[in-house]
């Protein structure tokens, strides 16, 4: 279950961040899985998530600053 809950998390954060599926993600079993070919366990695979989390988070920050910017110009204009 952890494994399964690890993977959909990876997907959807990748998803998020890439506007794409991972290539391959796969369970091998005894929390080991294959992710765009590199063979990991779950609990560098949550890590990993969580690096992408943060990127992710990263690109939202990003985005409002701009808007903010833009709203901010468009103010002044």
């Amino acid at each position: 279950m952890r494994v399964e809950k690890a993977m959909a998390r990876y997907s959807n954060l990748y998803l998020s961040l890439y506007q794409r599926s991972p290539k391959e993600l796969r369970d091998l079993g005894n929390n080991w899985v294959l992710v765009n070919g590199a063979r990991m366990n779950v609990d560098e695979l949550e890590n990993l998530s969580e690096e992408l989390n943060r990127e992710y988070q990263q690109v939202l920050a990003n985005k409002r600053n701009l808007v903010k910017k833009m709203l901010s110009w468009f103010s002044k204009a």
